[in-house]
């Protein structure tokens, strides 16, 4: 069997020799095989069976060269769309907080604006999780992955559902989150090694989630793609 999903072998190619499938019927890019069309999905530009479908998920989660059928998006072009998602995000927290009363840079430890900040950041995380949850489950794309061509996935290149989507957007918010509430809680409380360590672990997820997706050459999935089972691909 060869590396590449789309790659003729030997038999592939005498199945491809023959005459046109008949009236009806269509053949699979993966295993040469003909199928009623109406058993045949396109998949990444390419007709495609159910049996090539599993094919192409089980070279996926068994690590077998995909070739590029599913773009890679590359590292620059996913932190840039990262980042402009995180300025539109930022401006909306920095207008928030202006109306609300509550300096943008108020020290977490400050418990003259605690009411305050957590009205403010639980406004601000809802609607990030509004945010990426409903647009990814639309589309698979927020405002950062339009602009960047970028789309979110399952592992197969079948578009997420919703609640995938909400998951996935609860999971690459959770270090944040983690953040947030520890100072709340550590402030509320008088206990300073809570907003320590809410900070510490915080910045570990957030870190662990991204050295993922520069550790993965291949698919580049992120801490929030493997627990969600999504990736992130390139359309051209």
């Amino acid at each position: 069997m060869t590396d590449n999903p789309y790659e003729t072998t030997s038999e592939q190619q005498g199945l491809q020799g023959n005459p046109q499938p008949a009236t009806g019927m269509g053949r699979c890019s993966v295993t040469g095989k003909a199928y009623p069309e109406d058993e045949l999905v396109t998949f990444q530009g390419q007709l495609v069976s159910a049996e090539g479908k599993q094919i192409l998920l089980d070279r996926l989660q068994t690590g077998a060269d995909m070739s590029d059928e599913l773009g890679r998006p590359g590292v620059w072009r996913r932190f840039g769309c990262i980042f402009l998602d995180g300025i539109l995000l930022t401006v909306f927290a920095f207008l928030l907080r202006a109306m609300m009363g509550v300096p943008f840079i108020a020290p977490a430890t400050d418990p003259k604006f605690l009411h305050q900040r957590i009205a403010a950041d639980s406004v601000v995380f809802a609607v990030e999780i509004l945010y990426f949850g409903l647009l990814h489950g639309w589309q698979g794309k927020s405002i950062g992955k339009i602009v960047g061509h970028l789309r979110v996935v399952n592992l197969d290149g079948t578009s997420i559902s919703k609640r995938k989507a909400f998951g996935r957007a609860i999971a690459y918010e959770f270090g944040g989150l983690m953040i947030v509430l520890a100072s709340i809680f550590g402030v509320g409380l008088g206990n300073p090694v809570i907003v320590l360590s809410g900070l510490i672990l915080g910045l570990v997820w957030i870190a662990t989630d991204n050295i993922c997706a520069l550790a993965d050459a291949r698919l580049q999935r992120s801490l929030h793609d493997r627990i969600c089972g999504t990736r992130v691909i390139f359309e051209r």
